[in-house]
């Protein structure tokens, strides 16, 4: 059992979104229990913020509502299936098929075989991947109210007072509540693969203590989580304040909120550069990052100059010129990336400031004819000479692009192998698996006449290994005990929106 405390309501949301989307990224066609209330609400509207920036896919998620009332139609704007729908699922690109509503508007004589019927669909989608339970003033969860049996599976319930007077403000007072709900029972919830339970406000604060802290008892159905292998309770200062243990999380990244995308997730139909002041710099820093965003956006990697002064035995400048940039193509067609070689002047200018206004007119002419959504380029603190002059040639060539006020750029500032980000300088990690790594080391490995002299695909192959070990799944979610999850390797990113 895990609990994260969080300073209000707000911030409460925006981490169970966290978890959510992580499950979602971790399993795109995830099955989640949904809960109703107010409780969940902002967590909903933070989902359709992620899903409205491109960040998460609902087409290949299945849900399950916890309840409904009975004697109410799924039109009538008081039922759960109304208010899933208005609040969240309208909003995202769920598929109808994908989701199941108990129906409250079915006789009693049909409800038992329509719960056998729900509890059914439930195995036949491989079971619940994870659960949002919201808490009641009395410990109940769903509407499995005190004195209910821990082994239950859905049924039809009669509502406490307590829980009609709490819901009276959704009605026009107590008296127009239904009395009785179909709701999944514990037994159907425990069984969950991951259970996260909201609570927040003052009002809360009793029954989180006895959830959490308390005996395990049918008079406080919530502390049946006690039992449960993989819950997490996300809880506001006001609900914890009955508490009488310290939750606070000592894992510091948890504070960080940082954006975290796999090969699902990545932007779609984008025009990207991808600014490489060597040749081979591109794959050896985001070559899985290119690889993923390749299909289903058009990537162009400048090459902002010949690399001639690296080494290849018996061969002249424009020898070597030649040969670098026939395997800069051949990295390109690995990576699904076009290449464009600009040649630019400052890489052999004394005068470095004049020849970077006249690169820069170079790259504003390409930055006018392609029009880019997303410039990738070295990090600020990024000190190599030909790193440092490509990324001011693109600083002096942006404003100039920004006068035709065609559209907002975003920047994504990467890290290479020989400029690592310290902690607090990135707030964006690609993490991928094996196919987008076997892909970048070919691209990698294009470059003959490099990997011959030094071992850039094992030193990048590293790199990607190490901060997935070190930037581990629960730091950043709170979620799980082991790392990884996402994808055996991360590439570091700071994003800015111009």
């Amino acid at each position: 059992m895990r609990v994260i405390i969080t300073d209000n309501y707000h911030e409460l949301s925006a981490r169970a979104a966290d978890l959510v989307l992580a499950q979602i990224w971790e399993k795109p066609n995830s099955v989640l229990g949904l809960a109703t209330g107010s409780t969940p609400l902002g967590l909903y509207k933070e989902l359709i913020k992620n899903h409205q920036a491109e960040r998460v896919n609902f087409s290949r998620v299945t849900t399950f509502n916890l309840d409904e009332y009975y004697g109410l139609s799924p039109q009538d704007k008081r039922s759960y299936n109304y208010f899933t729908w208005f609040n969240f699922l309208s909003h995202v690109n769920i598929q109808a098929t994908n989701v199941f509503i108990p129906d409250g508007s079915l006789d009693k004589s049909q409800i038992q075989d329509h719960c056998r019927q729900y509890e059914k669909a439930i195995s036949d989608h491989g079971g619940i991947d994870l659960q949002i339970l919201g808490i009641g003033k009395n410990g109940h969860v769903a509407f499995n109210e005190p004195g209910s049996s821990f082994t239950e599976t859905t049924r039809l319930v009669n509502l406490s007072h307590s829980t009609l007077v709490a819901n009276s403000r959704f009605f026009k007072n107590s008296s127009g509540v239904p009395r009785q709900a179909i709701s999944m029972g514990l037994g159907t919830i425990t069984r969950a693969r991951k259970v996260i339970l909201l609570a927040s406000g003052k009002d809360k604060a009793e029954a989180v203590a006895r959830a959490i802290e308390g005996r395990v008892d049918k008079s406080c159905p919530a502390s049946v989580l006690q039992l449960f292998p993989d819950v997490t309770f996300i809880i506001d200062q006001a609900a914890a304040s009955k508490l009488k243990k310290n939750y606070r999380s000592p894992l510091s990244l948890l504070d960080h909120r940082f954006k975290v995308l796999t090969k699902d997730s990545l932007p779609q139909d984008k025009v990207v550069v991808v600014i490489s002041p060597h040749p081979d710099d591109a794959s050896i820093s985001l070559g899985g990052m290119i690889a993923g965003l390749a299909k289903r956006n058009k990537v162009h990697t400048f090459v902002m100059t010949t690399g001639y002064r690296s080494f290849i035995s018996g061969q002249d400048k424009e020898q070597r010129i030649k040969i670098r940039e026939h395997e800069v193509e051949e990295e390109a067609r690995i990576l699904g990336a076009q290449a464009h070689f600009l040649h630019l002047s400052f890489y052999d200018a004394k005068n470095q400031s004049q020849a970077m206004a006249g690169d820069a007119k170079k790259v504003r002419q390409l930055f006018d004819d392609l029009e880019p959504d997303i410039i990738f380029l070295p990090h600020k603190n990024d000190k190599h000479p030909t790193h440092i002059g490509s990324r001011e040639v693109v600083k002096k060539a942006l404003p100039m692009f920004r006068l035709f006020d065609r559209k907002a750029i975003e920047l994504w500032h990467y890290e290479g192998p020989w400029a690592v980000f310290n902690e607090g300088e990135f707030n964006t990690i690609f993490a991928f698996s094996e196919d987008l790594m076997s892909c970048k080391m070919e691209a990698i490995r294009a470059q003959h006449s490099q990997i011959e002299r030094t071992r850039f695909d094992v030193a990048a192959e590293s790199l990607a290994r190490l901060r997935a070990a070190v930037i581990p799944e629960q730091s950043l979610f709170g979620l799980g005990q082991k790392s990884l999850k996402l994808g055996e390797y991360f590439e570091l990113f700071n994003v800015i929106r111009r």
